[in-house]
């Protein structure tokens, strides 16, 4: 999970460091591509689909 891209709502951003099951939210601090950084609840992110033009 730590150093993977997901999707925020279409945009790509990386996990920096999560924090685990603690009895709360599962929470991540991400980096967007405009180099912000946030804390925001895991749920929500999306992995980015799988480019399957080239398989076969």
């Amino acid at each position: 999970m730590i150093g993977r891209t997901y999707l925020e709502r279409g945009r790509p951003v990386v996990v920096l460091i999560r924090w685990g099951p603690g009895g709360g939210p599962r929470n991540v601090l991400i980096q967007r591509t405009d180099g912000t950084k946030v804390v925001r609840p895991f749920r929500g992110l999306r992995r980015p689909k799988e480019d399957t033009s080239n398989a076969g």
